[in-house]
């Protein structure tokens, strides 16, 4: 399990791609990490490969996707964390040719956008959003993949 730390919090809010208010196209692998990022994308007929929620926002708020998601899957991931659960899920579905999935996660998804970045293949499209401005959209590259290596050294180990 990986703890965030200060220094790597400061880090994360600076968005890691560009932020948008509304998206241009997207094509290829697609995976979404929030719930109001995933609605949006849902609303505007582009089904993620995979969508990361946990059904609110801001921590507390509700949020209803009526969308039926083809596969679900569910871990477990407390706020502040990156479980060892949450991390080999998002591994193993990075092997996955499939589309329309779920990851449901109990307690909060905010970091799993790091492993996302670590395990998916360059060129995955990966979009979530950034607290009162928008959705980052941005390109896995082995850039932006050496940059998540960094950052998980400098998180705290458990």
């Amino acid at each position: 399990m990986y703890l965030l730390t200060d220094k790597v919090a400061h880090e994360l809010k600076k968005p890691f791609g560009k932020v948008y208010k509304e998206l241009p196209s997207i094509e290829g692998k697609v995976v979404s990490i929030g719930d109001v990022t995933t609605k949006h994308l849902l609303s505007n007929g582009i089904i993620p490969d995979l969508s990361i929620l946990d059904f609110k926002t801001k921590r507390n708020i509700p949020v209803d996707i009526p969308h039926k998601f083809k596969t679900i899957f569910e871990v477990e991931n407390p706020q502040g964390c990156i479980s060892d659960e949450a991390i080999e899920r998002i591994k193993y579905l990075s092997t996955i040719h499939d589309r329309d999935m779920a990851l449901i996660i109990k307690g909060e998804e905010d970091l799993l956008t790091i492993p996302v970045i670590k395990y998916f293949p360059e060129d995955t499209s990966v979009i979530y959003g950034q607290p009162d401005e928008g959705m980052v959209l941005l390109k896995i590259t082995d850039e932006l993949k050496q940059k998540i290596e960094k950052l998980l050294k400098e998180m705290e180990e458990r």
